[in-house]
């Protein structure tokens, strides 16, 4: 029989803060790696730090044996009513400062094309965050908890093409407006509020792999600490996302209905990707065709098994693979259209 101890370890926390954005009363960031405070004590809590181990994004929390409701609905009678200070606190511990990167460790002969053409891929896609900002305001204005945390979201995002740009200007280039003004475009946002949360959850999920790939694999030391830092931001604004979407759950009118488009979005980003018209979807295939075969650079696959966790966790429901979807969507749209007949 298992114990019901998650633990973290310090040698693999990069200090992200998802663990304690997703179950902020089990999980601390202060000084230092983060920290188990206090083991769950029930289901709704069990299931609240299972959704911190899978948010990890370098698996640094060990979780304890499966118990029978391990996919838990988190519902309840409308979710915490103000997420933001919480929130706001965490990634106060968690953010780095700029003038904290080591700038001196640039290596300009490590800087190859190879990893030009991958920083000049990703500062392109980060230049969406202004235009993404626009839209979440206008579609969220009547939640001022959420409003609040997207000013925090736009602050952090914005510092990554700043210094993704500044570090092609170390290494001999110099994108110009027409760059950052082009890449400030992106694709409207879903009808379904749900389905937007959701959709945030699984990008920055795929980026935050994506940047702490590129760490361990750069041979050019200021990248690896700069994709190490915006890897860290990632998987924080992913708990971020995934935390509001769950408030979002359990204050739905119809929860089954929802849970149904938190599983359509969760599908197309696994097996219908060429329909994502997502900045970091979009980069993702940018990136697949600029990795040669017998380079360093990893080879940027989405985290398929932590996307269906998550959004398992998140849905509650038995979402343990991504060959599990397909039977809990027939299954799942069966339940939700057999209510609407009766």
């Amino acid at each position: 029989m298992g114990t019901e101890t998650f633990r973290v370890d310090a040698r693999a926390c990069i200090r992200c803060g998802a663990c304690a954005t997703a179950a902020p009363a089990h999980f601390s960031l202060s000084a230092g790696p983060a920290r188990l405070v206090r083991s769950p004590a029930g289901g709704r809590e069990r299931a609240a730090c299972r959704s911190a181990a899978a948010l990890c994004p370098t698996q640094a929390i060990a979780e304890p044996e499966p118990v029978a409701d391990a996919f838990l609905a988190l519902e309840g009678p409308g979710g915490e009513a103000h997420l933001y200070p919480e929130i706001f606190s965490v990634a106060e511990c968690a953010r780095w400062r700029v003038a904290s990167v080591p700038w001196h460790r640039f290596h300009p002969a490590q800087a190859t094309a190879e990893l030009c053409a991958v920083v000049r891929a990703m500062a392109y896609s980060e230049q969406a965050t202004f235009s993404a900002t626009q839209r979440f305001m206008a579609a969220f204005s009547d939640d001022p908890d959420f409003s609040q945390w997207i000013s925090v979201w736009f602050y952090e995002e914005t510092r990554h093409p700043m210094v993704l740009l500044r570090w092609l200007v170390l290494a001999g280039e110099a994108p110009g407006e027409d760059f950052i003004r082009s890449g400030r475009v992106s694709a409207p946002f879903m009808k379904s509020r749900i389905g937007t949360l959701v959709t945030n959850v699984i990008s920055e999920l795929v980026a935050a792999q994506a940047y702490l790939d590129l760490a361990r694999a750069s041979p050019e030391p200021l990248l690896a600490a700069l994709a190490q830092r915006i890897g860290a931001d990632e998987a924080r604004h992913a708990a971020s996302f995934f935390t509001y979407a769950r408030r979002a759950l359990e204050r739905a009118v119809d929860a089954e209905r929802e849970r149904l488009d938190v599983l359509k979005v969760l599908h197309f980003w696994l097996h219908e990707s060429q329909s994502v018209s997502h900045p970091v979807n979009e980069t993702m295939e940018k990136l697949h065709g600029l990795r040669p075969e017998d380079g360093p650079l990893p080879p940027f696959a989405l985290p398929r098994r932590r996307m269906a966790r998550v959004i398992g966790l998140l849905a509650g429901l038995p979402l343990d693979s991504p060959e599990d979807l397909a039977d809990v969507l027939i299954e799942h749209t069966r339940r939700v259209h057999t209510a609407s007949v009766r």
